[in-house]
């Protein structure tokens, strides 16, 4: 009789042999992750390193274009110093914008008032003007309400230090009583002395 010798292929994997696998796939997983972060890193780097360098160019640019403005100055027989400058930029920071100041009273001036003149005498602005009187509010309210407003606005508080009622009169015009009023607005000491007024 013959005797056969029986060999199983579809024998599963040992232990060990599975162990290594997995280790060896891990292994992997993390090399590939490093290099994913390490590619990523650098290309942000490079994104960085090239902004700057566009900042670097935009600024060496500036600095030529003033470079090119100064020689041109020089050409005419204009010679800026530093004091020229520094003349200049105090100038600009000083002067009072007087069409601002102005642009910024009409906005907060109601709808029920008018501002009729406007005077600069003494180191103060004299605002002249009328509103209408209402039944349900005292006489002079609405006028007092719009001193109010106009002392909280910050940019007229740069200019003025005191803004107050001067005098008011009521008037019937027309069959409509009305409160014909003016207000004294004071510039603040330190633009009593501004070099420039526009």
């Amino acid at each position: 009789m013959k005797k056969f010798i029986s060999i199983n292929l579809n024998q599963s994997e040992s232990r060990e042999t599975i162990r290594e696998q997995w280790k060896e796939r891990s292994r992997w997983v993390v090399f590939g992750l490093i290099s994913i972060l390490l590619i990523f890193v650098n290309v942000e780097t490079w994104w960085i390193g090239r902004g700057y360098s566009k900042l670097i160019d935009q600024k060496n640019t500036e600095i030529r274009e003033v470079k090119k403005q100064i020689s041109a100055l020089r050409e005419e027989g204009k010679n800026l110093s530093k004091v020229d400058i520094m003349s200049l930029a105090e100038l600009e920071n000083n002067r009072i914008l007087w069409a601002r100041n102005m642009q910024i009273i009409g906005e907060m001036t109601p709808e029920d008032m008018a501002i009729t003149s406007m005077k600069y005498k003494k180191d103060k602005i004299i605002i002249g003007g009328v509103a209408v009187v209402y039944e349900d509010r005292k006489d002079f309210d609405i006028v007092h309400d719009y001193i109010n407003r106009l002392k909280r606005n910050k940019k007229l508080s740069e200019n003025f230090s005191k803004i107050k009622f001067n005098q008011g009169s009521l008037k019937t015009i027309r069959e409509q009583e009305v409160v014909e009023f003016e207000i004294e607005a004071a510039l603040r000491v330190a633009a009593k002395n501004k070099g420039n007024i526009s």
